[in-house]
């Protein structure tokens, strides 16, 4: 993605007012008052729900102008860069976190949203989406009561949503202090519940999102450390995309996250669409990766269920 491809979606979307927001227990200072939001459905003003589910609708982008161009060699755009990760960070704008204003959660919008109007908020979304059998809703169809999850952060299987967080990839305070600080209601309710970017929201456990709480990569780091390499990209990924900075320390520790790397991330948003727009990939391929991870994953729950119960 380019700098200035970023740059020109982040001002069109400031100058309309619209935005994409995340949310929730990922600020662990914050738990006890975001937990009774987290679980109910909340209607919001039609005009925000709108801006939520249009602002970053890429099938109306021209993306002519947004090839990958970190990801390929200057002079063989079919090979693969051996300087991607270094291409990859400089899309990232430094700047020291900025404290100016303090964080004020209830400035992030009523938390999980039903923004399509089918009883399922924004964690339920979520959980549905990711679990690697077809999840169960209770009798109203609204809530996720049963699934198998995969949670990243702790390389745990789980079948309770209950013992499940949907964490923001990067937390609602880190994000305020990196630039979301002036951004308007709207922008931080689309940031609080995207579900554009599979990266931006993920389920994991309580315990890990709590122990994470609202953290940076120059803090904390999954204890799975073979999610380091995704864990960075991704993050990268969303800070760029939404034009947030990242500190010194920050950076360093990302570089060091992504020196793990063997080979390119699996799951990333951004590479997968540039794929598909390069005709390296069809959106076929795709459905048939994500199956396959979605089998592979199944399996080794159900391995880890068989075992516990010899």
């Amino acid at each position: 993605m380019k700098r200035l491809v970023i740059s020109l979606i982040f001002v069109i979307f400031l100058a309309t007012s619209q935005g994409c927001s995340a949310s929730h227990d990922d600020n662990g200072d914050l738990i006890t008052v975001t937990t009774e939001m987290a679980e109910s459905t909340t209607s919001i003003d039609q005009n925000v729900v709108l801006a939520t589910t249009t602002q970053f609708d890429y099938s109306r982008l021209d993306y002519s102008e947004d090839e990958p161009d970190f990801l390929f060699d200057a002079q063989n755009n079919s090979k693969l860069s051996t300087d991607w990760k270094d291409d990859l960070l400089s899309e990232l704008r430094l700047a020291s976190p900025n404290f100016d204003l303090p964080y004020v959660r209830e400035e992030w919008g009523p938390g999980w949203i039903d923004d399509n109007y089918n009883c399922i908020n924004t964690r339920h979304e979520v959980l549905i989406e990711e679990s690697l059998a077809t999840a169960s809703l209770d009798d109203r169809g609204c809530n996720v009561i049963a699934g198998k999850w995969y949670d990243y952060y702790s390389d745990e299987f789980f079948d309770d949503p209950a013992k499940l967080d949907i964490d923001h990839m990067v937390p609602l305070h880190n994000a305020h202090v990196s630039g979301a600080s002036n951004w308007p209601l709207e922008t931080k309710i689309s940031y609080y519940n995207d579900l554009n970017d599979p990266q931006h929201l993920i389920a994991v456990s309580s315990s890990a999102n709590r122990s994470k709480g609202s953290r940076g990569p120059e803090v904390w780091k999954p204890v799975n450390d073979t999610y380091w390499c995704q864990y960075a990209y991704s993050w990268i990924e969303i800070k760029a995309r939404w034009n947030l900075s990242v500190s010194e320390i920050e950076l360093e520790a990302l570089k060091e996250m992504l020196n793990s790397c063997e080979g390119l991330p699996e799951q990333t948003y951004w590479f997968s669409n540039w794929l598909l727009r390069k005709g390296a990939m069809s959106t076929q391929d795709m459905l048939l990766t994500e199956n396959e991870e979605k089998t592979e994953l199944q399996g080794s729950f159900d391995k880890t269920v068989d075992a516990s119960n010899d």
